[in-house]
């Protein structure tokens, strides 16, 4: 028999998470990510490197605590599911646990060296070619890479919406 404090405090950890992670990487991949690859070149590469030395943190352990929470609650809940609702809940978990897997694989590190690289080289000071053409690079993946995980947590996030409803629909 599950522990109901375990499920309750589990779901409460699932949902906030959940919400910061979905709200900030909607805000990275919508504003801040084009914004960057936009108007780079102008200076807006370093306030956007800084932004995402500051929310990357919070969007690791906000989404690690999602995924962890969201593993305990479907192995307890529903584990042994293959209706229509277990089928959406697996899909959003799949969409979801990739989101966190390129966020981590691709989006983290591409981060951190567009941060690196962006604090080197001042927009004031002439930046070599080759600096910019890598910075231009790394940008144009961060933007990518940001719309990826967001797509991939759009899904995640309707898919767990909307499972209650999954038996009525299909």
């Amino acid at each position: 028999m599950p522990n109901i404090e375990l499920i309750v405090l589990a779901r409460v950890i699932h949902v906030m998470a959940g919400v910061i992670w979905a709200g900030a990487t909607f805000v990275l991949a919508a504003v801040i990510a084009p914004i960057a690859a936009r108007h780079g070149t102008e200076g807006a590469g370093r306030w956007t490197a800084m932004v995402a030395v500051r929310v990357g943190p919070i969007l690791g352990i906000s989404a690690l605590l999602t995924v962890l929470s969201g593993s305990y609650l479907f192995a307890t809940l529903h584990s042994n599911d293959s209706s229509a609702a277990g089928l959406v809940l697996k899909v959003g978990a799949v969409a979801a646990f990739l989101s966190l897997v390129v966020g981590f694989l691709v989006g983290r590190p591409t981060g951190l060296k567009l941060a690196r690289l962006s604090e080197q080289h001042s927009p004031a000071a002439a930046t070599p070619a080759d600096v910019l053409q890598k910075l231009s690079g790394l940008r144009l993946r961060a933007e990518l890479s940001s719309r990826f995980t967001a797509a991939l947590l759009g899904l995640a996030v309707l898919s767990m919406a909307g499972f209650r409803y999954a038996a009525a629909i299909f």
